[in-house]
């Protein structure tokens, strides 16, 4: 009892008891741990709203490109339409000879690539006219809306039709851009109606990337589904008039609403505008669950670290009264801790070379001495090629071993003290090069990445059929003001370059990429 008696005696504390200072500075910790993990949830939540506002503006600037894409296109075709239409009542267009007829009546009208037969059918619905052949087509067509709705509506204008099979194209899946005959006393003389088939919208929505559950649409403003993504342009008919996400898209002209999919059950946020003057809407689905995909990976990561900083945070303030009292004894021992601790955060385990914490600092440091001595500075970064496909043939024990041999052609390449190897991150590595101007960047950059296909390790996944890696390379003389962030994003770039060049290169940017055989 003495002895801890003495002991507190000669702890700094001496104004007021020494465990009620620590038990104090305890308190204060753990509160400061808490108000910390409260400010991150915070920012979390401010990101997922970011993340939902991101979307929303996305999927609305999407919506407003497609449908100007798709009006302007069914404008066009329109057109054709009416050029064809005025073209029936030429003088003397009955006598003429029928390469004559068809040149006056379809005379680049058919030419666009998503556009099928344009057909001139009289009042029974037969083909008098067709943009495919030069004569009458043995076809009747009277059983189609198309037609009926121009025979039996005389007001109803530009008609677009349900989706059908074309019978003149070997069941290609079709819509029908319509409009009516009239005769001068107002008599019902035909319809002409061209064909557009669904390849168009299903080309159109495919090069769309909208996340796993996705969908963009056009639905006729009666309900009827013309196209969809997923879905396929053979995807049978569908009604969704019924339904209350359609009643919600039908109120307007354009807007915004969180709903279920009444063909797929999936929540979706569905931005929807009306196609110009014609009797469309178009809608882009992004799922909510994509939207959030995201936001909840970074959260699961963010939140397990800090729950962990935050309980590590706790346990050390609850330890501090102890550990202050016997800190003399291990003072010793917690130095020689830092060291190894140093040590360790400084390198990469698996490789040996630094860790990006170790090339952070680095690069901060060397860009400060490039300034003021105004020097050059290189940037390499390293990939291997094909990485995730060698891992899948030989098993990550081998991907290992493929990452260390990449390690320790960097090792040998670099000859002077100041040269830096790190390991970036994956199958990634960083070369920083202080004092380097390009060429000699560049000289590096080949030694290490023939060394590495000289070791001719063997890789089935790769086009070469060898172990190969591609390098990007970036070189500047950094000014005041300028960020080494700059310098690794043109690497970055370089490197993006040198895989879409076809891998084992060497390439910069603004110059040609080229690989030493």
């Amino acid at each position: 009892m003495r002895i801890a008696i003495t002991a507190l005696k000669r702890l700094p504390f001496r104004s007021w008891s020494s465990v009620s200072t620590v038990r104090v500075l305890a308190v204060v910790g753990m509160g400061v741990a808490l108000g910390m993990l409260a400010l991150a949830g915070l920012v979390l939540l401010d990101a997922r709203a970011d993340a939902w506002r991101q979307a929303k503006e996305a999927s609305l600037n999407l919506a407003r490109a497609l449908e100007q894409d798709i009006a302007r296109n069914l404008l066009s075709f329109d057109l054709s339409l009416q050029g064809t239409a005025g073209a029936l009542h030429l003088p003397g267009l009955d006598q003429a000879t029928p390469q004559v007829r068809y040149m006056a009546l379809f005379d680049r009208a058919a030419t666009a690539e998503y556009l099928g037969s344009i057909l001139v059918l009289d009042p029974d619905g037969a083909v008098v006219a067709s943009s495919r052949t030069l004569g009458r087509a043995p076809i009747n067509v009277a059983d189609r809306d198309y037609f009926r709705i121009h025979r039996d509506q005389p007001d109803a204008g530009l008609f677009i039709s349900r989706p059908y099979q074309s019978r003149l194209r070997s069941g290609d899946p079709s819509i029908a851009i319509s409009r009516r005959l009239t005769g001068a006393d107002g008599r019902f003389e035909g319809v002409i109606m061209g064909a557009l088939r669904l390849a168009f919208f299903q080309d159109l929505f495919g090069k769309l990337n909208l996340g796993s559950e996705g969908l963009v649409a056009l639905v006729r403003t009666d309900g009827v589904v013309v196209a969809r993504l997923p879905g396929g342009e053979r995807q049978p008919e569908r009604d969704v008039g019924d339904t209350d996400t359609f009643r919600r898209m039908a109120s307007g002209r354009d807007g915004q609403f969180v709903g279920h999919s009444p063909i797929d059950g999936v929540e979706r946020l569905y931005t929807f505008r009306r196609v110009g003057d014609f009797p469309l809407l178009l809608t882009v689905g992004l799922s909510t669950a994509d939207i959030h995909a995201a936001w909840w990976r970074k959260m699961e990561r963010l939140g397990s670290i800090l729950v962990l900083l935050c309980g590590a945070t706790i346990a050390l303030c609850l330890l501090f009264q102890r550990e202050m009292l016997r800190r003399l004894a291990a003072e010793s021992a917690l130095t020689s801790a830092a060291e190894r601790l140093a040590v360790m955060a400084a390198t990469d385990s698996l490789t040996g070379l630094a860790n990006r914490r170790q090339f952070d600092a680095v690069l901060a440091k060397e860009w400060r001495r490039a300034i003021r001595n105004g020097t050059s500075f290189s940037l390499l970064l390293v990939d291997a090629d094909c990485f995730k496909a060698y891992n899948d043939l030989y098993g990550h024990q081998q991907g290992d071993e493929v990452l260390r041999r990449i390690a320790g052609c960097i090792r040998a390449a670099l000859l002077r003290p100041a040269d830096t190897g790190a390991r970036y991150g994956g199958e990634e590595f960083a070369v920083l090069l202080p004092d380097t101007d390009m060429l000699g960047a560049w000289n590096i950059a080949e030694r290490i990445r023939c060394a590495l296909e000289a070791r001719k390790m063997p890789h089935d996944g790769s086009p070469s059929g060898w172990v190969t890696a591609s390098i990007g390379m970036a070189t500047a003389q950094p000014q005041i003001g300028q960020e080494p962030a700059v310098l690794v994003e043109e690497a970055d770039r370089a490197l993006y370059e040198a895989k879409r060049g076809g891998r084992n290169r060497v390439c910069i940017l603004g110059g040609t990429a080229r690989k030493v055989a």
